[in-house]
């Protein structure tokens, strides 16, 4: 009896509860199911009703068909109960279906989300912080690509167009930068110590800060870059700032 007298506040907070985790279509579902659910409550409660006025007269009528009839409904409650438990457990699996199917939507949007975050060797790429110590991306076309903080050692980015791209403070130790063309590009506090910079435009670059000891500047075009520090360096007929071609350092440093 206290099982089926509780089903009508079961079902009431169990669609509640469930109401926010679904989305339109679920929802609908679950208040078709609750509505039905409710009729058969409904009929429950007549029967109730029933029962507690036969319980009454009982007192005066106690008739074997009197017996039969308090028999008859207590049964037809009973299945009536059971249909509904039934209703709901049949609701709740179905539920627990749709959520495990949500589960896996979210994990696969969740995947298609990281690889968007990820680093994107395109022009205009977002690869700051990434690793790439030891990949060949020679020859790539890869303009304004941002590789801030990078690490690029022992890279092979040999005739690779980086035009205008960020390579602020990134670790190119021995890379090889050779026939690059970099344009405008921002080597601020980049590390480029005995990296390969050979016939490499560097045309209005910015070497604020960066490290190029060691480093093969052998026709390296730096014409209206900015300074930087070279120190036991090998530039054959490297171009300066100032558009001159010099087999070694300007006398300004």
């Amino acid at each position: 009896m206290t099982r089926i007298a509780t089903l009508p506040l079961t079902l009431m907070l169990l669609t509640t509860a469930l109401a926010g985790c679904l989305g339109r279509t679920d929802t609908a579902n679950l208040e078709e199911t609750t509505s039905q659910n409710s009729a058969d409550l409904t009929l429950i409660e007549v029967l109730n009703a029933r029962i507690d006025a036969l319980a009454n007269e009982s007192g005066d009528n106690t008739t074997a068909e009197l017996q039969e009839e308090i028999d008859a409904i207590i049964e037809s409650r009973l299945a009536a109960g059971e249909a509904t438990v039934t209703t709901l457990e049949t609701a709740v699996a179905n539920i627990n279906a749709m959520l495990a199917e949500h589960a896996t939507q979210i994990a696969a949007l969740e995947a298609a989300l990281a690889n968007a975050t990820s680093c994107q060797l395109v022009p205009f790429g977002n690869c700051a912080g990434a690793d790439l110590s030891g990949a060949d991306l020679s020859g790539m076309e890869r303009t304004g690509i941002d590789l801030r903080s990078a690490n690029l050692e022992g890279a092979n980015l040999s005739e690779a167009e980086l035009n205008e791209s960020l390579l602020m403070n990134i670790k190119a130790e021995g890379a090889d930068f050779s026939g690059a063309w970099q344009q405008y590009i921002d080597l601020t506090g980049a590390y480029l110590v005995s990296a390969d910079l050979t016939d490499t435009g560097l045309r209005y670059a910015d070497l604020t800060g960066a490290d190029l000891t060691n480093a093969d500047l052998m026709f390296t075009d730096f014409t209206d870059a900015t300074d930087t520090n070279f120190e036991n360096i090998y530039w054959h007929l490297a171009i300066w700032t100032d558009g001159n071609r010099s087999d070694g350092p300007p006398s300004s440093l």
